[in-house]
């Protein structure tokens, strides 16, 4: 094995590795994975328990959502959800097989992104 000076790993940043699609949507779909685990269960096991204890629970919670950070919430809750469904949909056509050219995955990245945002704002809408 040779002993040149090329990084051993595609993952160092700076003047050896250019930062891609794929490196972005990666990296996001981790973060939203985290956020659904970390806020947007807790979340949703609060709005059970306020629903099964009673109007006052309930009206307290609702009140809370309905607050400008409890929108935000709601809003990064569902592009959360968005994004993880269009990038597990991209990972089921690569496990068939399909879509494995670099030109195809930057297309596919695209459109899980631009899928994610259009159905966030359509729920967003619909649900208001």
């Amino acid at each position: 094995m040779s002993n040149s000076r090329r990084p051993m790993s595609p993952y160092m940043l700076g003047p050896y590795y250019k930062f891609q699609i794929t490196s972005a949507l990666s990296i996001l779909n981790r973060l939203t994975g985290i956020f659904m685990s970390v806020v947007t269960a807790p979340v949703l096991l609060y709005w059970l328990v306020a629903l099964s204890s009673g109007d006052a629970a309930f009206t307290a919670f609702s009140q809370l959502l309905a607050s400008g950070p409890g929108k935000l919430v709601i809003a990064a809750s569902v592009f959360s959800f968005c994004f993880h469904l269009f990038g597990g949909i991209r990972h089921l056509i690569w496990d068939a097989g399909w879509m494995m050219e670099m030109h195809q995955v930057n297309i596919s990245g695209r459109i899980a992104v631009a899928g994610a945002v259009v159905m966030t704002l359509i729920i967003l809408v619909a649900g208001s």
